[in-house]
C-alpha cells in the first residue's frame, strides 16, 4: 500500500505507528475500552496533541500543522491499528465542523483550543427516531432576545462525559421563520444531569442527551446566523466518514497481521495450521477484501482533500471497509478458536470495534441506500 503514497506520506504513517506502539500498548487500550473503562485516555490525548495530530489539517495561523486530509487519513489508519479511543475521532469531527462553519472569532477561540488540546469536543447530531437521516431530526433552536433556546433529544453522542464542548445540530426558528439549521457549541458544564450513558458493545462511551429549554448565548451558533441547508454539515460529515474508513482499514490490517502470526505458530497434528489449504484460502480472501477496501478508503479521502463532493465514493468505501473489517474478525475468530476471546490474547477488542465502526457515521445499510440514490435506483 505504500506504493500509493509519497515517501513523505509513507514516513508519516510509519512514524505514527511507532509513536502509538510506544505510547498506547494494547494493555492500556483494553483497560480504557474494556468493562468499566471511560473510553478516553487523557494521557494519550496529550500525547496526540503534542505530536500535532489534532492540528494536522488546519492553518498554521490557528496553531495547526498546515497539512491536508490525506495526512490526517494516514494518522487515522495508524490509529485504527492500535485501537485509539473514539474520543479522538469525535474531537476531529468537531474541529472540522468549526473550521468549515465557524466565524473568524470562533476559529481563533474554539478551534484553536481543540488543536491545542485545551478543549475535548464532540458532536450531537443523531436522534433516537432518526440515527442517520437529518430530514427527520426534531431538535429545535428558537431565537430569543437573549440568544437561543434548545429543545430535543440527541442519541449516540460519543464521549459526552469527558468532553468540554458538544456541537448540537438543531432546526432553527429565527424572527418567526422556520426552516434553517444551526450547529451550537454548548459547554458540557451546562448539561449536568441532562445525559446518560448507554450500555454499549465494545466499551465505547455513547450517550443520550436531553435538551429541555437550554438557553445559550448568540455566540454559540457557529457562523453567527442559521444556514438555509445542511450542505456544509453533510460535506464535513462525508469527510469524517472517509477518514473513519481509513481507521477501519487500519483495524482490518491489524486483525489480519495478528492472525497470520497466530496461524504461523499454532500447530495441529505436528503442522502449523497456516500450512493447511483451507486456512490459506480464508486468509487470502480476507487480504483481498482489505486491499480493495484500503484503495476505496484512500480514494474517498483523496477526493475530499481536493474539496470535491464524493457521496458515491464515500459510501462505497464505508460499505467495503465495514464488510472487510467484519469478515476479517469473523475469520480470525474461526482460526483462533476459543483463544480469540481469551482476554490475554487481546484479539477480541478489534472484533468489538469492527461492529461499532460499522454503525458509526452511517451503517452499511444506510450507505447502501445512499449509494442507490446516487445511481438513480
Amino acid at each position: 500500500m505504500h506504493s500509493l503514497l509519497s515517501e513523505d506520506q509513507a514516513a508519516l504513517e510509519d512514524f505514527c505507528k511507532k509513536l502509538l506502539e510506544k505510547a498506547w500498548p494494547l494493555e492500556k487500550a483494553m483497560k480504557t475500552l474494556g468493562p468499566g473503562g471511560t473510553g478516553h485516555s487523557a494521557e494519550l490525548w496529550a500525547t496526540l496533541v503534542e505530536a500535532g495530530w489534532t492540528g494536522l489539517p488546519f492553518e498554521t495561523e490557528l496553531g495547526g500543522g498546515g497539512g491536508d486530509l490525506i495526512d490526517l487519513g494516514l494518522v487515522y489508519r495508524a490509529a485504527g491499528e492500535r485501537l485509539v479511543p473514539g474520543s479522538f475521532y469525535a474531537a476531529m469531527f468537531a474541529a472540522l465542523l468549526v473550521a468549515r462553519l465557524g466565524t473568524a472569532d470562533q476559529k481563533s477561540t474554539l478551534l484553536r483550543r481543540i488543536i491545542a488540546g485545551e478543549c475535548l469536543a464532540t458532536v450531537a447530531a443523531s436522534e433516537p427516531q432518526a440515527t442517520e437521516n437529518p430530514k427527520f431530526y426534531t431538535t429545535t433552536a428558537a431565537q430569543t432576545g437573549e440568544g437561543w433556546v434548545l429543545n430535543g433529544v440527541k442519541a449516540f453522542v460519543p464521549n459526552l462525559d469527558v468532553a468540554d464542548t458538544v456541537l448540537v445540530l438543531a432546526k432553527t426558528r429565527a424572527n418567526g421563520e422556520r426552516g434553517g439549521w444551526g450547529l451550537f457549541a454548548v459547554e458540557t458544564a451546562w448539561l449536568k444531569g441532562a445525559f446518560h450513558r448507554y450500555s454499549t458493545f465494545g466499551g465505547e462511551a455513547w450517550f443520550e442527551l436531553k435538551l429541555d429549554a437550554l438557553r445559550v448565548a448568540p455566540a454559540a451558533l457557529l457562523g453567527g446566523v442559521p444556514s438555509a441547508t445542511l450542505d456544509d454539515f453533510e460535506d464535513v460529515l462525508e469527510t469524517a466518514t472517509a477518514l473513519q474508513c481509513m481507521e477501519m482499514a487500519g483495524g482490518t490490517a491489524e486483525v489480519i497481521r495478528r492472525t497470520v502470526e497466530y496461524v504461523s505458530e499454532r500447530k495441529q497434528h505436528g503442522r502449523q495450521i497456516g500450512s493447511f489449504q483451507a486456512v490459506q484460502h480464508l486468509m487470502a480472501n480476507a487480504s483481498m477484501a482489505l486491499q480493495g477496501a484500503r484503495v476505496a478508503a484512500l480514494q474517498a479521502v483523496f477526493l475530499k482533500a481536493k474539496g470535491r463532493a464524493a457521496p458515491r465514493e464515500v459510501s462505497i468505501a464505508k460499505i467495503a471497509v465495514a464488510d472487510a473489517y467484519t469478515q476479517a474478525t469473523i475469520t480470525a475468530q474461526q482460526l483462533w478458536g476459543a483463544m480469540g476471546y481469551a482476554r490475554p490474547t487481546g484479539l477480541y477488542p478489534w472484533s468489538e470495534r469492527a461492529k461499532v465502526a460499522d454503525a458509526w457515521l452511517g451503517t452499511s445499510t444506510g450507505h447502501l441506500r445512499k449509494l442507490a440514490e446516487t445511481i438513480g435506483l
